[in-house]
Order: C-alpha cells, then sequence, then structure tokens
C-alpha cells in the first residue's frame, strides 16, 4: 500500500513538472513568435513595420505634448558595390556591424531600425534638429572608424545620413520620412559620408 502511494506522488509530480515545463516552453515561444514580429532578424533592430509604428505613435506623442521629435536616415555608401565585390555574407556581416553601431550610439529611448535592405532609421524622441545631428555625426564617424573582418575580408565603409525633425522640417510622419530620405539622398549626392539635414 505504502509503495502504491509513493508510485502515486512521483507519477503526479511527474506530471506537474511536464505542466509547468511545458507553459515555460509555450511562454518562450510566445516571446520569441513576438520578438521575431519586431524585429529584423539580421541586424537585430526594429523591423520597417514597427519602425512605421514607432514613427506614428512618436508623432503623436510628440504633437500632444509639443514636444519636438527627430528621424535619422542611414544608408551605407556604396553598399550595391560592397555586395558585388565582396558577396552576400560579407555584405550582411557589414549589415550586422551597422546594427551594433547604432544600438551602441543611441539612449535607450531612441528607436533604431532597418528601414530598408539597405537603410536604417533612428526615431530620436524629445530631440530637435540640432541635437540630432550631434548623435548622427557620432553614428557618421564610428561607422567610418569600424574595421570588419569576414570570411578573410578586411573593408571599412562609410555613411551618409539625413535628418529632418519634427515641427521644424514636416508635420506628419510620411513628411518627416520624406524630408529625411530626401536629406540623405542629399548626402550621397555630396560624396557621401556626410550629415545633411533638410
Amino acid at each position: 500500500m505504502d509503495s502504491q502511494v509513493i508510485e502515486r506522488v512521483k507519477e503526479l509530480e511527474q506530471r506537474s513538472l511536464l505542466t509547468s515545463t511545458e507553459q515555460s516552453l509555450a511562454a518562450v515561444k510566445g516571446e520569441e513568435i513576438e520578438r521575431l514580429a519586431l524585429l529584423d532578424t539580421l541586424t537585430e533592430l526594429y523591423n520597417s513595420r514597427t519602425f512605421y509604428k514607432e514613427i506614428k505613435d512618436e508623432l503623436k506623442r510628440a504633437k500632444r505634448y509639443k514636444r519636438p521629435v527627430a528621424l535619422c536616415m542611414v544608408a551605407i555608401d556604396g553598399f550595391k558595390d560592397v555586395v558585388r565585390q565582396y558577396g552576400s555574407l560579407t555584405s550582411d556581416a557589414v549589415l550586422k556591424v551597422m546594427g551594433n553601431v547604432l544600438r551602441g550610439a543611441v539612449r535607450d529611448v531612441d528607436i533604431p531600425a532597418r528601414y530598408s535592405a539597405e537603410e536604417f532609421a533612428i526615431i530620436f524622441p524629445e530631440t530637435n534638429a540640432s541635437g540630432a545631428s550631434i548623435v548622427a555625426e557620432r553614428i557618421r564617424q564610428r561607422i567610418g572608424n569600424q574595421s570588419i573582418t569576414h570570411n578573410w575580408h578586411n573593408l571599412r565603409v562609410t555613411a551618409s545620413v539625413g535628418l529632418a525633425a519634427f515641427p521644424a522640417h514636416a508635420r506628419e510622419h510620411d513628411e518627416l520620412i520624406e524630408k529625411s530620405v530626401r536629406a540623405l539622398e542629399l548626402a550621397m549626392q555630396r560624396g557621401g559620408d556626410k550629415v545633411c539635414t533638410v
């Protein structure tokens, strides 16, 4: 009789352990799914869908509290040449390094994202154009100073940065994006490795 009770208790403990393990795994899977939905898997920055949601939210907040918000667009100069010369694996390594540089150059409240295949965006809440230009210059310098080694290739890249701010340059999120992209294009037209404001 005692051995049956002991066996039953062991069985219940085992079931309890399995149930709690399954619940933990389900929670991890849920967190992982959420993380995958928000982030770009290569750079581990926010993806473009999350970026659009965040820029809309930040602009609403900025309008409500009459606070500035700035947006920087960053592109690797000559990225297509990097892809052609070194291949897709090395160009992916360059993008990963870019993600790390951006994360390390901004505050916790700033929102770096991968905007497109070779462009990045950073939302700077509570920041005007002059404040964002200081950070943009720091980012440009860090990227230029970063040595990238992958598959026996050592390379350096430079970046062009364009920025615009609310309310100085734009009143709506799509206008803010358009102005910062235009500033980015201007920086690239001027030879790259520059920060330009609209």
